[in-house]
């Protein structure tokens, strides 16, 4: 009979933890607008999917081998590699580039956004996490927010897209039993450039075959510079995207990271502020409040979680 391995401890959410959530919460946005350039540009957008996590596999696997840290092969970890890269990269991102088709933008929007929640019911299903009232309020607020900032935009042009609704569940689902699973199925002895690399090249060798069955096949370089550079600037943030994730994951847990969904719509009204000078309506500043708000509720319960040094 073979031992199980231990799960990682979670201590609780410290300074360090906040800050990285934060950061990679204001520098996600980007993503979105080096989609925007690269799709504009003539790239498919699951090309621009495989090729900006083939590109941060090649910048991890670049790290991990200067640090000493290239994925391991055994079968704990190719197993999480491949199961992560499927439910985190893989299945999601192409399901939402099958969907963009068929539903409205902004639906898409806010079922995304719903991976918090679904975080929190899933991390008290597998033990993860304690019913508080504080991570409760937390939970609500950001839900909250997110509505009320898109809620008031949504209607289904056609009564028959309900179908193709619940259909685009499954995509925060799926985000979500992957915070669940970075803390259940990851090997603890897995370093996060490790453990990244290996994650975002198995989403690149299940995103490959998707590549063409959707027709979608784009050889890199393209014709376009700007395309180029976007799917580059796509692969560094991917990068920082999963060692933080790893990193923060670990010891604050998946609740607390899921936070960063309601970050990113946040510093996205910044980024259309500082980069394209936009304006906003007292009710979206509301709604980013709830949000923070948010955040606030479940860094202070987290913080309660924190084991004092001995």
């Amino acid at each position: 009979m073979t031992a199980t391995p231990s799960r990682p401890a979670q201590q609780g959410v410290a300074p360090i933890h906040v800050i990285l959530m934060v950061f990679i919460g204001v520098v996600y946005p980007l993503l979105f607008m080096a989609n925007n350039i690269a799709v504009g540009a003539g790239t498919p957008a699951i090309a621009f999917t495989f090729w900006q996590t083939f590109g941060a596999a090649l910048i991890l696997f670049a790290i991990g081998a200067v640090r000493g840290e290239l994925p391991r092969l055994e079968w704990a970890h190719v197993r999480a590699y491949f199961i992560m890269g499927l439910t985190g990269i893989a299945a999601p991102i192409s399901l939402l580039a099958w969907l963009s088709t068929k539903l409205p933008v902004g639906i898409i929007s806010v079922i995304v956004i719903l991976s918090p929640p679904i975080t929190y019911a899933l991390a008290l299903a597998f033990g993860l996490e304690r019913l508080k009232l504080l991570s409760l309020m937390g939970i609500v607020c950001g839900l909250a927010g997110i509505l009320l900032l898109i809620v008031p935009e949504l209607d289904l042009p056609d009564s028959g897209m309900v179908w193709w609704l619940l259909l685009a569940l499954l995509a925060p689902a799926l985000f979500a039993l992957t915070n669940i699973l970075a803390v259940l199925i990851r090997p603890p002895d897995s370093p996060p450039v490790s453990f990244a690399c290996g994650l975002v090249s198995a989403a690149s060798v299940l995103l490959l075959p998707a590549m063409f069955l959707f027709g979608q096949a784009y050889i890199f370089p393209g014709p376009s510079v700007s395309a180029d550079l976007a799917i580059l600037g796509a692969s560094v943030i991917t990068c920082l995207m999963y060692v933080i994730f790893l990193v923060v994951v670990k010891t604050a847990g998946p609740v607390f990271f899921s936070q960063f969904n309601y970050v990113i719509v946040v510093a996205g009204l910044g980024w259309g502020i500082l980069l394209k000078g936009e304006s906003y309506s007292p009710n979206v500043w509301l709604a980013a409040a709830l949000m923070l708000a948010g955040v606030v509720f479940l860094t202070w319960s987290g913080r309660r979680n924190i084991v004092p040094d001995s």
